[in-house]
């Protein structure tokens, strides 16, 4: 694995949101922590050039706090491609989204649940709460010492597939930075997740042994009602997934050293048909529709990319921003962005 300056740089840097009004956008995310940063744009013929969508497009990057991981990239097409995952549930095949940590999951699913009551769209679920963290449920003691656990509710709005989660009495001040003068009190994003339908978790391979992350850990997860991995992708009596976690490669594995732009990787087993929404969690669509990442040296990594099991590598040629960049789509099946670092 390649952990050099001319490397991996960070984790997932920016996410690509397609919009269909960007004023609009940058204002619901500002409620999330989020402020304007670069404008830039790309013709029809640029786009389709980088990324394989014949349509003029307009891009704002959101910037939060001091965050250089977990950042918005709002992208407006001319004309979009498609809908866009539109509230997939979290197990849908092709699904994306970001989590981002919070000092009050209540608060944030108060905002959620008055959207909710207001008629507006919104895919709300939970709060759900892990109570594994830290010791074994068995060796915690209720009512006689400070329990950790972690919580977490979905949000998940028709562009933006948005998790607030918190960690309760369990110290990561490194995985994001949460901005307490916004509504939503949010950090920046410090996971995001990538989720396939299938049997081979070998796809996943790819982002440690080509791309340079650095894997962290993986866990498998069965049926169990009332166990929030469980319940949040509405798993059936003979349904499993796997999760597989993949790091900025300066993070460290205690929990303390954890930093944000993780890449959280799942593959759901199921006899039953897939929701396929893979085709809509592209560029083009709105919502939810790219990742990319920032490397020291762009050409090295091109080569890499190129000899892999990658497909649709594009040239090397200027993004939205100016920056050298390339676009390819992984094994997993999901379209990433490599820019060089400024």
């Amino acid at each position: 694995m390649n952990t050099s300056k001319a490397g991996l740089i960070g984790g997932i840097f920016d996410i690509g949101v397609g919009v269909t009004d960007l004023d609009a956008a940058a204002e619901f995310w500002a409620a999330c922590g989020y402020r304007r940063g670069p404008e830039g744009g790309l013709t029809a013929a640029e786009s389709r050039a980088l990324y394989g969508v014949d349509s003029e497009v307009k891009s704002l990057r959101l910037l939060h706090q001091d965050a250089t991981a977990g950042l918005i990239r709002l992208m407006q097409w001319q004309r979009p491609t498609g809908p866009g995952l539109q509230m997939a549930p979290l197990r849908t095949h092709g699904c994306r989204w970001s989590v981002h940590r919070t000092d009050d999951i209540a608060n944030a699913y108060v905002h959620g649940e008055i959207l909710r009551r207001q008629g507006k769209p919104i895919h709300l679920v939970g709060p759900h709460y892990n109570f594994d963290l830290g010791k074994k449920i068995a060796d915690k003691r209720p009512f006689r010492e400070p329990l950790a656990a972690s919580g977490d509710v979905l949000l998940f709005q028709p562009e933006a597939q948005l998790v607030a989660m918190t960690r309760m009495n369990f110290a990561v001040p490194k995985y994001g930075t949460i901005n307490t003068a916004c509504p939503l009190r949010l950090s920046e994003g410090c996971h995001m997740a990538v989720v396939v339908q299938g049997d081979d978790i070998g796809i996943f391979d790819f982002y440690e042994d080509v791309i340079g992350f650095k894997r962290y850990h993986q866990v498998d997860i069965s049926y169990e009602p009332g166990y929030m991995p469980s319940d949040m992708f509405h798993l059936t009596p003979d349904e499993t997934f796997s999760e597989v976690d993949f790091d900025d490669p300066e993070a460290g594995d205690d929990p303390a050293e954890h930093l944000p732009g993780r890449l959280r990787c799942f593959i759901v087993r199921s006899t039953q048909p897939a929701d396929d929404r893979m085709a809509r969690a592209q560029p083009g669509n709105l919502g939810y529709s790219l990742y990319s990442v920032r490397v020291g040296d762009v050409e090295a990594m091109h080569a890499r990319v190129a000899a892999s099991a990658a497909s649709q590598v594009t040239a090397i040629r200027a993004d939205e921003f100016g920056a050298p960049a390339f676009t390819f789509v992984a094994p997993d099946g999901f379209t990433w962005t490599v820019m060089a670092d400024a």
